[in-house]
């Protein structure tokens, strides 16, 4: 099997053709500002130099920091309206309350509490209310906001609450994204709405850059099957990757870890990842890492707010990430400045 892996980068693309197990040609390439003309440059190139026709690769596989480097500069972000589900609960502690300002900002600080959601036995806080729904979807409307991210407490417990405020809100505003946060993360209310938002800002964005991916393979004429790759090293369809862009963000060092240990044959290693915009660093790599379900505390340093997705774990030290020039140290930045910390008072 003819399979291509390309890995789109803040600097630049690169791209390596295997058959079977057996690296054949790797080639890299500026990433240009389109993101198109780079996977094109590079595909052709890897074409050019493993010999192969078009017609002769069964699968592309990509793996993007695209939309990590978009939070990161704080660049392409949809404005985006949080609608948490809990009132009376929650209240103390409101959406994105754990964000830098300017992140906040980006996307518009947009956030509106509801009646809702479930205690952790499954027993309603309170009921669903139509009408306040009703009357925030006005509201978002008049913003402008063509992106949502429902977080209802407890929802992977029982999800009722979102899916029907999910309805509520599609219809009330035809055409807006919405992100439902059970479909996301599990329990942990601060950390599993954070990403819904986070994932919410980043669907237009998604659907610019998959559509990209699209047009340069056809411009090459290859005519494979076609995945992105996710945090946790597995892979996902186009369409997957467009409604949750958020699954992308660790896949970045998951690839690293992954290319790594198959490379080096190494049981155990340290794999240090250093681009453009960000590096990363690992610990006792495997060649299949296996997935982990732990929050993701370990991306603090780039976001400055906790999250929760799945991502590769790398046995009993796992890895982590930050700006480059960013350093760890008594809880600094390179700049100086005090680390935010993130606040995770809330649990449901």
């Amino acid at each position: 099997m003819i399979r291509i892996g390309i890995d789109v980068g803040g600097t630049n693309t690169d791209a390596a053709v295997m058959d079977g197990a057996k690296v054949i040609a790797g080639v890299k390439s500026p990433t240009t500002a389109d993101v198109m003309s780079g996977v094109v440059a590079a595909l052709k190139a890897a074409l050019r130099a493993s010999g192969l026709s078009p017609q002769a690769v069964d699968v592309v596989m990509i793996g993007t920091t695209h939309f990590t480097n978009a939070v990161v500069q704080r660049r392409d972000l949809a404005p985006t309206a949080a609608v948490r589900l809990g009132l009376p609960a929650t209240a103390s502690l409101p959406p994105m309350v754990d964000w830098p300002e300017d992140l906040r900002s980006a996307i518009g600080n947009h956030a509106y509490l509801a009646h809702g959601g479930h205690e952790f036995d499954g027993r309603e806080i309170s009921p669903l209310d139509e009408a306040e729904l009703l009357n925030i979807a006005a509201d978002i409307r008049t913003k402008g906001v063509r992106s949502v991210a429902i977080a209802s407490v407890f929802s992977p417990v029982n999800a009722d609450c979102e899916t029907r405020a999910g309805e509520i809100l599609a219809k009330a505003l035809p055409g807006v994204h919405v992100t439902l946060s059970s479909d996301i993360g599990r329990i942990g209310l601060l950390e599993r709405e954070n990403a819904a938002v986070m994932n919410a800002c980043l669907r237009d964005l998604a659907k610019l850059v998959v559509d990209a991916f699209r047009i340069a393979l056809d411009a090459c004429g290859v005519k494979a099957r076609f995945y992105l790759t996710q945090n946790d090293g597995t892979l996902m369809d186009a369409a997957y990757a467009e409604r949750y862009p958020v699954l992308t963000f660790a896949s970045g060092p998951t690839n690293s870890i992954r290319g790594a240990a198959f490379l080096s044959g190494a049981a155990e290693a340290i794999v240090v990842d250093i681009g453009g915009t960000t590096s990363a660093r690992c610990t006792k790599a495997s060649r299949a890492p296996p997935p982990s379900r732990s929050r993701s505390a370990e991306c603090a340093p780039i976001f400055a707010c906790r999250m929760f997705f799945p991502s590769a774990s790398a046995g009993d030290r796992s890895w982590s990430t930050a700006p480059a020039g960013w350093r760890s140290a008594r809880g600094r930045s390179a700049t100086g400045s005090p680390r935010r910390r993130s606040c995770s008072a809330v649990r449901p």
